[in-house]
């Protein structure tokens, strides 16, 4: 049985890996003719679970914020395949991405990348890939 893929959502956070993942997005949409989401959390652990959307004016000066918000415009922009929404959200990626992304879009296929952008915490955002591909309830796809 082959499961058919209505909608994709890439995660991304500036990085190499997450570029990667983002056109390979593209392509697994384009090849399936899926509806196509794109998200970036800007992390903030203090914040409250629910306060990621009713804070972001709050955050409207924050170099995170507007990096996030450059980037997710410029590939809405540059893409030819149609991204159906964008998400930029603030506090905790994993939260934010399983608890209510994948299950409120009705995902059936999450694309990552497998180190995100910072370096020094490799080790750790190979984690985050790891609890998304055990903790969301759709396939996952770990680009390297």
């Amino acid at each position: 049985m082959t499961l058919q893929i209505k909608n994709i959502l890439v995660a991304i956070d500036g990085s190499l890996n997450a570029n990667r993942a983002f056109n390979r997005a593209v392509q697994l949409a384009q090849q399936t003719k899926a509806n196509l989401y794109l998200t970036r959390v800007v992390e903030d652990y203090y914040l409250n679970e629910d306060d990621g959307i009713l804070q972001m004016v709050n955050y409207n000066d924050d170099s995170n914020v507007i990096e996030a918000r450059d980037d997710l415009n410029q590939k809405f922009m540059m893409t030819v395949y149609p991204i159906k929404d964008t998400f930029l959200r603030i506090g905790d990626p994993q939260k934010i991405i399983a608890n209510y992304l994948v299950r409120g879009l009705k995902i059936d296929l999450l694309v990552i990348g497998k180190h995100g952008k910072d370096n020094n915490h490799r080790a750790n955002l190979g984690k985050m890939a790891e609890f998304f591909k055990t903790n969301v309830h759709c396939q996952v796809l770990i680009v390297d």
